[in-house]
């Protein structure tokens, strides 16, 4: 089996589960990621290479991601490691990496933290894009943040990284000052799992999807503890569930934070919150 055949075999092993483009594109990058070969290449596979085709053609039959199979996700330009233990990097997150970048260099930021760090991507895309001195990466998941720090490691980025619940509210005290606090936090509502795709609701981490019973409860805690613990000026801006742009808005603006704003991404969906202490 050549580089060419094996994207031609697990092309057609998808027929049944996404449509051709999608499983075309698919399987491009599994070749690529996961034998570290041209999709296109007439290069013959090791037995070892074969193996992994044909367990990769079998876990896609049963939903699960390709980025969990090959290992690695595109985000803004760069390969990440991903794995179950994080969340597979969406485009709208790229949005708000790009707004976030906007902030830090037009209003002097030199320093952030990253709620909810998950596979580390934004506090590693924020240190490669920008000219921050310090980012910090919270998460409560020990596995996340391993993944975490091997990406930043594998991008030569100094990033510390916080073991903490950030829903406790008893350890804000310690979190550091920053000129802006990014977040993506969890925000779906166990009601829209119905209408989730399989390779998600199976698959990707439930403790970074879905809130506990408030949609509002992240937000929630964000706003307080900006206005409690960070100075001012401190700005804050968080990607948010596309159906509680309104809410969100309401929460940051009730805690007393100011210039709240709502952005669209752009399938023109609700999709950042933005606001200042």
């Amino acid at each position: 089996m050549t580089a060419q055949e094996a994207y031609q075999f697990l092309d057609q092993s998808m027929s049944d589960i996404y449509d051709a483009r999608e499983a075309s594109t698919i399987a491009r990058y599994l070749v690529e990621d996961l034998l570290q070969m041209q999709f296109w290449s007439e290069d013959v596979l090791n037995p070892e290479q074969q193996v992994l085709v044909s367990k990769a053609a079998q876990r896609l039959k049963n939903h699960e991601p390709w980025q969990y199979i090959g290992g690695l996700a595109d985000f803004y330009g760069f390969k990440f490691k991903v794995n179950p233990s994080v969340l597979i990097p969406r485009p709208e997150t790229e949005e708000l990496v790009y707004m976030a970048l906007d902030l830090i260099n037009n209003a002097g930021v030199t320093s952030v933290l990253d709620i909810g760090t998950g596979s580390g991507i934004i506090p590693v895309t924020l240190g490669l894009k920008s000219k921050v001195t310090t980012i910090y990466g919270l998460d409560v998941s020990r596995d996340a943040l391993k993944t975490a720090e091997e990406n930043a490691k594998w991008h030569k980025t100094d990033i510390p990284w916080i073991h903490q619940d950030f829903l406790d509210d008893q350890i804000w005290h310690t979190l550091p000052q920053v000129d802006l606090v990014i977040s993506n936090p969890p925000y779906i509502t166990t009601s829209e799992a119905d209408v989730m795709h399989p390779n998600v609701l199976q698959h990707e981490p439930h403790l970074a999807l879905f809130v506990n019973q408030d949609a509002m409860e992240f937000y929630i805690a964000i706003a307080k503890m900006v206005m409690a613990h960070q100075k001012d000026g401190c700005k804050v801006i968080t990607e948010i569930n596309e159906n509680f742009g309104i809410q969100v808005c309401q929460v940051f603006t009730e805690a007393g934070l100011k210039h709240v704003k709502l952005f669209q991404d752009l399938q023109g969906k609700d999709r950042i919150v933005i606001g200042e202490k």
